[in-house]
Parts: C-alpha cells; sequence; structure tokens
C-alpha cells in the first residue's frame, strides 16, 4: 500500500452511515475520500422519474460520474494514495436492476446500462474497488438516521431505498463475492463512529487483494444480468 494506494468501496444500505464512516475513517487514517456520485453532480439531480427514458436519462447520467469518479481515484492510487469511496462504481445499474425486480422499471433500461458500463470497462474508465467493504445494519438503525436526516433520505423516497437495497446487498454478497472472494468484507455497522472508522482500517489493511482487473469488471456485469430469482440469500458474516 506504501507504493501503491488501495481503492477501497464502502457500500451499504441507504442511510448505513457510510458517508459518516468514510469520513472518520479518511481523516484517521489521511486517506483520501471520494464522495458518491449523487454528491459530485452540479446541480443535482431529482431522484424522481415519470417515465424509462427519465430513468435511463437519469442513470446514464450518474453512471458517466461514476466513471469520471472511478479515474480520478484509479490516477490517485497510482501515485501511492489509498482512496476511501463512499460507493462503488456500479451503483447506477445495482439500483436500475432493484428498480426492475420490483417491477418498478422496464428490463430494457438495464440492458442499455450495462451495455453502457461495458464498453467503459473496456475503455479503462470504469470498474470495480480492490476492496469493498459491506456496512450491514438493521433496517431499525437505517429507519432512525433516516429520520434523523429527512434532506439526504427524503421520507418518499426511503421505502424505495429499502427495497433496492435488500437487492443490492444479496448481488454484492453472492455474485461479487463469486467474482473477487477475497476482495469482499462485511462490517457490522455498530457502535461509535471512531469505533467503527478503526475497524474498517483493520479489516482494509488485512485484507490481501489483488488490483481489480478488466476481467474481473467484466464477470460482475455480467453476473448482474441473471434473474433475482438466482440471486439467493448470502450466508457471508461480519468479519468484525
Amino acid at each position: 500500500m506504501a507504493r501503491r494506494g488501495r481503492l477501497v468501496a464502502v457500500e451499504g444500505s441507504s442511510a448505513s452511515g457510510k458517508t459518516t464512516v468514510v469520513a472518520a475513517a479518511a481523516h484517521a487514517l489521511g486517506w483520501r475520500t471520494l464522495p458518491e456520485a449523487f454528491d459530485r453532480l452540479d446541480p443535482a439531480l431529482s431522484l424522481d422519474f415519470a417515465s424509462p427514458h427519465d430513468l435511463r436519462r437519469l442513470e446514464e447520467t450518474l453512471l458517466a460520474e461514476e466513471a469520471r469518479r472511478y479515474e480520478e481515484a484509479r490516477r490517485l492510487c497510482a501515485r501511492g494514495v489509498t482512496v476511501l469511496a463512499d460507493t462503488g462504481f456500479l451503483g447506477p445499474l445495482t439500483y436500475t436492476f432493484g428498480l426492475v425486480n420490483l417491477g418498478l422499471a422496464p428490463a430494457a433500461v438495464a440492458t442499455e446500462l450495462v451495455t453502457s458500463a461495458r464498453s467503459l470497462v473496456r475503455a479503462g474508465r470504469l470498474g470495480l474497488p480492490d476492496v469493498t467493504v459491506y456496512l450491514r445494519t438493521t433496517a431499525h438503525e437505517r429507519a432512525g438516521r433516516a429520520r434523523a436526516d429527512p434532506s439526504q433520505h427524503p421520507p418518499e423516497l426511503f421505502p424505495r431505498h429499502e427495497a433496492v437495497g435488500r437487492f443490492e446487498r444479496r448481488f454484492l454478497e453472492r455474485e461479487l463475492a463469486a467474482v473477487r472472494p477475497a476482495g469482499l468484507c462485511i462490517l457490522r455497522a455498530h457502535g461509535p463512529t471512531a469505533a467503527l472508522a478503526r475497524r474498517l482500517a483493520r479489516i482494509v489493511e488485512a485484507t490481501p487483494v489483488r488490483p481489480a482487473s478488466r476481467g474481473d469488471a467484466l464477470a460482475l456485469l455480467a453476473r448482474l444480468g441473471r434473474p433475482a430469482r438466482e440471486i439467493r440469500r448470502s450466508t457471508l458474516r461480519p468479519n468484525r
């Protein structure tokens, strides 16, 4: 890690505390933070959509920003900087597939996004983090955080985010674990923020992982298109 920085993504359902933990860990360890794509856009996007066309335009905009943040992160890693990303880089795809599996979006939109993502991966502009740390929280904990910060977690969107989050968790725990078994760690996100940051650091530093390749990203994209019925509940347990 001293010669080449590691790219670490912190994942979790909406209101799981990702942003807070990322900020605390980066501050304590001197790592560089990378906000999620939605927070980098100016002007901010609305997450509401009235048609499949609106959804595709929204997610394509977010996917383009994911490519920019991925390229930025890899440049920093090449200079020896360890980057802590608030969410990974395939969020627009996993979220859209979650909507499809809830019957809230047509499968064609998700398929088109995968095609766009494959092109970006092959061009070296999009990819996977070297390590993914998933923050496991309870529904009660997430609901409490969402109520405490309605500006970041609008009440009208929270049920949808919760439902999609369940799909995303199962996908990461099953499919990412199959592609990069040593690159996925589960952190039970309970307790003081400072303690969580220290546990996150220990997990990252103790995880021997080869850098993620284009082949890894393409393999995961292929798995993303599998029907939801094939994504069963994972048996992974928290690392710490």
